[in-house]
């Protein structure tokens, strides 16, 4: 993200991730498969703990 232009929004406890579940109860860790999916944009969006809102920082095309 640094070398993108995207420093202001970088934090030193920022970790990417993809949220698979929303659940109260916990899941034991398994191995899978690998997943896969074809993306068309990427999105940076910084959601706001415990308020349920989300704020579209930037938006990127992707080609291909």
């Amino acid at each position: 993200m640094t070398r993108n232009d995207l420093r202001r929004w970088v934090h030193t406890n920022f970790t990417p991730h993809v949220t698979l579940l929303y659940d109260e109860r916990g899941v034991d860790e398994q191995p899978i498969e690998p997943i896969s999916w074809r993306v068309g944009e990427f999105v940076l969006i910084r959601s706001l703990y415990g308020q349920t809102k989300h704020i579209h920082l930037a938006r990127w095309q992707l080609l291909g």
